[in-house]
């Protein structure tokens, strides 16, 4: 399940005319400039493709080789085709907004803005017990789904509305609407 937000924008690099297929060639080139080895690009008919990588990380201490995996995102425009607009999908803008999006997660490790696993970790490869291999991100949103994570209780809706203890009295912080 990914969460879909709505913005009045956009999106990067709607008209590139830069193929895909280049921009994934930048994409391990980019990569390879840093260090990172093990690249490996999967596609299969139907399904998303998968960027995957090996990267080193110093994690407290301790030398760590941690597998990323990614996929671009899907974005749609609207084109006309034999006279009725349809959604198609802008393969060539996904690619180049995977490539930035990379390259800035990089070089904020590179330049000190941040550290690889604070970077990539909901990215970072597992393998669960029952052998099913998928993302601490994945892991991190099915528990999420199925309110299962009581550290994050601002993702519960059975949470009851925000209240605060005021002089041995519980008070309501709920907006009023005539405070609107």
């Amino acid at each position: 399940m990914t969460p879909s937000i709505v913005l009045n924008r956009n999106p990067p690099y709607m008209d590139t005319e830069v193929p895909y297929e280049r921009t994934k060639a930048e994409i391990e080139i980019f990569l390879r400039s840093y260090g990172v080895r093990g690249i490996r690009w999967t596609s299969l008919e139907g399904q998303d493709d998968v960027l995957e990588f090996i990267i080193e990380a110093e994690v407290q201490g301790v030398k760590k080789q941690l597998g990323i995996m990614v996929k671009p995102p899907h974005i749609f425009v609207k084109k006309k085709l034999r006279g009725q607009l349809v959604n198609t999908e802008n393969i060539n803008q996904e690619y180049r907004l995977l490539f930035h999006w990379i390259k800035s997660k990089i070089e904020a490790v590179v330049w000190g803005l941040s550290t690889i696993e604070k970077e990539f970790l909901s990215e970072v490869r597992l393998k669960l017990p029952d052998r099913k291999e998928t993302t601490i991100g994945e892991v991190i949103i099915d528990l999420m789904g199925r309110n299962t994570l009581e550290s994050l209780p601002f993702y519960d809706s059975q949470a009851p509305q925000p209240r605060r203890v005021n002089e041995s009295k519980i008070i309501d912080v709920t907006p009023s609407k005539e405070a609107s």
